[in-house]
């Protein structure tokens, strides 16, 4: 006899139920490693974490495999898997991707602006220097200004790469404390306005220039912070 719709159904219960504690699990996992709870250098393991989520190995092999896949963790073999480091030459090749792709990616979005760019940009922007946010809210928000910009760029696959180099430079925040000054300076402020007045005017030229002075800027402090500060699992 062949599988009947209640059998079906039932498996694709169960694939769903799967897929969801996978999920689960690979964003709480994400979100440790960007706050650098879960720090550079450090060994996770499916047991372990099976037992924690209350879960049985197979999901968090899953989630973990993701997180390998997004450069967050390296596997280990017949260990487990280690929290990505975050050296010197990662940190420059982040920038100098950045620098690349999000100028005419910017641009790109000043010719898309709409009104509901503007006013999540400005959105983004107030919770970024509200005065009584902590770390982890102003840097969701600096990231959520630029990779909101590069949704409206239009081009799919630049956001899952951007995506992917915010979440090292959101790391860098938690793991350099020097560098929460920057993200809530004037500098930072000024530069995240002139990107959203370029936007707002629709001047392309105009707001791939702002970024590109932006990151600039914000590159060369990282960089400052990264040698006088000591950074967690960078060397």
């Amino acid at each position: 006899m062949g599988e009947g719709p209640g059998s079906r159904n039932r498996s694709a219960g169960i694939s769903q139920d799967r897929r969801s504690q996978t999920e689960r699990i690979r964003d709480e996992l994400r979100r440790q490693i960007l706050r650098a709870e879960l720090p550079p250098g450090g060994v996770v393991i499916e047991t372990g974490l099976a037992q924690q989520y209350g879960v049985s190995k197979t999901p968090v092999r899953e989630a973990l495999q993701l997180l390998a896949v997004e450069g967050l963790v390296t596997v280990l073999p017949r260990k487990g898997y280690m929290v990505t480091s975050l050296s010197y030459q990662d940190i420059r090749e982040v920038m100098d991707l950045r620098l690349l792709l999000e100028p005419p990616l910017f641009a790109a979005a000043a010719r898309n602006v709409n009104a509901d760019l503007v006013v999540e940009l400005r959105d983004h922007m107030a919770r970024q220097f509200a005065a009584d946010a902590d770390l982890g809210a102003r840097v969701d928000a600096a990231a959520g200004f630029h990779l909101a910009c590069v949704r409206a760029s239009r081009n799919g696959r630049a956001v899952g790469i951007v995506e992917r180099l915010t979440n090292e430079v959101c790391r860098l925040h938690h793991l350099v404390p020097g560098i929460e000054d920057h993200i809530r300076s004037d500098d930072e402020r000024a530069a995240h306005e002139a990107v959203s007045d370029a936007i707002a005017a629709g001047d392309a030229s105009r707001a791939e220039t702002a970024i590109r002075d932006h990151l600039l800027e914000s590159n060369a402090t990282m960089i400052r912070e990264y040698f006088t500060g000591t950074p967690m699992g960078s060397r």
